[in-house]
């Protein structure tokens, strides 16, 4: 029973997306129109495009959340008892039977906040992709959707890789509740080629170039950095030297450029600008396609300021900013004051613009400081000017979620050439330099990526820290960088650590078509 109410909840949603996507359509497609003939038509398949994309607006923000706690980014947050179930992931006691259960989802495990939305994706690109195969529409559309839906799909499942040492792979489209539970652990090579396959050149070339892709669509560079980012986690060197040279492209392409003000980034003039290569873009007006990592916000904020003047809005206090993000910056390194809002001084600036003392925060949070202050995120703080329409601040937010930056592709740049050649050359150390250059607006906090492989790694990881908090980075950036131990064995992290258990219910429920990694027996 249980197996069919999971793949009713997964039919349902994606019958959802289809409905809610287009607010014109005054039909419903699932009882009127046959499904052969929904996709036979543009607009269906830009329908089953966005049913695609909503799990990225949706439950991938989920995995910013979980990875943030995993992480030495945050503390659990919420009002204070409310985070008490998290607790598990900020100190590592989850087991096979506790990781991901939690008692409002109907039944627990392997369909869960961090990967059903993101197999919900996964089953909604692959009827996408077999339905366009036989649409018969125009095929240069064609080619251009699929080689989007692949993306996507290659983006789930990224996450799902990077989560668990062995997932099932589906690769088609699923027909019964029985198919959930009939796939098996697919290897990691298999999975690994699997992506690969799916960002290939032979597929991105469909993909437009960045300076003309509609804003919250996908263009070439992005499938690129995906590709990069796999490869680099994965480990594989013999495709370091192809990485690196689709990340020099981009590098070097002059459409890109830095945010010359770092705080800019966060707000909305900072949307889809030339630091952008990918963007999650956010509805609000209480749709369900708000930024969820709002929720950062402060709780119970009340601020006399306007949107002009920089008001702030509330959220729920999770993920707890801490002052040991606001201590690790260098004196006047400007991500400091883009990454860590102190709300006395929020008060100061209300104060100082209003002539009204009335700023208020609550200290109703699991994890603050009394001692030294309250604190907030300044990147996804919910905020005045990115408010569209409704009662809870939080859900009205349509700020965008910057998912790839162009700082990220000159870190990955000089990564990549160091992990090639121990040390970087007069380029990629120029691509290093953009970035700290920019942090602290001027040229004498530059740091030499020549002083041996090892040595340039960690100056490497530690600036993607700077650069990247809060960004759903650092947890992978830990394990990829083989830094577990080091940075998080004081929480009671280990190595079995590095990918999740599979819940148990669901190896019991597929009946040994699923076994457990064996660090977890």
């Amino acid at each position: 029973m249980k197996q069919k109410i999971k793949f009713y909840a997964i039919c349902c949603t994606l019958i959802a997306v289809f409905i809610s996507c287009n607010e014109f359509l005054d039909i419903n497609p699932r009882t009127q129109v046959s499904s052969e003939e929904f996709y036979k038509t543009e607009d269906g398949a830009m329908k089953g495009l966005y049913a695609v994309m909503k799990e990225a607006q949706n439950r991938l923000m989920e995995v910013h959340s979980y990875s943030t706690l995993l992480s030495d980014e945050a503390e659990t947050g919420g009002g204070i008892g409310e985070g008490s179930y998290k607790f598990k992931w900020d100190n590592f006691t989850y087991t096979p039977t506790t990781c991901f259960s939690n008692e409002w989802y109907t039944g627990t495990g392997w369909w869960n906040e961090w990967d059903m939305g993101l197999y919900v994706g996964i089953v909604a690109a692959n009827i996408l992709i077999d339905e366009l195969e036989r649409s018969g529409l125009d095929e240069s559309f064609v080619r251009a959707i699929d080689a989007e839906t692949r993306f996507y799909r290659a983006l789930y499942y990224t996450y799902l890789f990077m989560g668990w040492k062995e997932i099932p792979l589906l690769t088609g489209q699923i027909t019964s509740s029985d198919d959930l539970y009939s796939f098996g652990n697919a290897s990691r090579t298999e999975v690994y080629e699997f992506l690969l396959g799916d960002l290939s050149d032979e597929v991105i070339q469909y993909l437009p170039d960045r300076a003309i892709t509609q804003k919250g669509r996908i263009c070439k560079d992005a499938a690129k950095v995906l590709r990069a980012k796999i490869i680099l986690f994965h480990r594989d060197e013999s495709k370091y030297q192809q990485a690196y040279e689709d990340i020099r492209g981009i590098a070097n392409d002059s459409y890109y450029q830095l945010t010359p003000d770092y705080l800019q980034i966060w707000h909305k003039a900072g949307e889809w600008g030339r630091e952008s290569i990918f963007e999650i873009g956010m509805a609000g007006n209480n749709s369900g396609m708000n930024n969820k990592v709002a929720t950062v916000g402060g709780r119970d904020i009340v601020d006399p300021r306007s949107a002009e003047q920089g008001g702030l809005m509330s959220g729920y206090g999770q993920l707890t900013m801490t002052w040991k993000i606001y201590d690790m910056f260098s004196t006047g390194d400007t991500r400091r004051e883009g990454t860590v809002i102190v709300y006395a001084d929020e008060a100061a600036d209300a104060l100082s613009k209003t002539g009204t003392n009335t700023f208020y925060v609550s200290d109703n949070q699991e994890g603050i400081d009394l001692g030294r202050g309250l604190l907030g995120n300044y990147k996804y703080h919910p905020r005045k000017e990115s408010y569209t329409s409704g009662d809870d601040p939080v859900s009205s937010q349509n700020m965008s979620y910057r998912f790839y930056r162009f700082a990220d592709v000159l870190l990955l740049g000089a990564e990549l050439k160091v992990r090639i050649s121990g040390d970087a050359d007069a380029e990629a150390q120029g691509w290093f330099d953009k970035v700290r250059d920019r942090a602290f607006q001027d040229q004498a906090h530059r740091i030499s990526l020549n002083q041996g492989k090892d040595a340039n790694l960690n100056i490497i990881f530690q600036e993607r820290y700077y650069e990247f908090a809060f960004e759903m980075q650092r947890w992978f950036d830990i394990l990829r960088f083989d830094k577990g131990a080091e940075t998080l064995g004081s929480k009671g992290w280990t190595e079995k650590h590095r990918y999740f258990p599979i819940d148990q219910n669901e190896i019991d429920q597929s009946k040994g078509a699923l076994t457990q990694d064996p660090a977890w027996l």
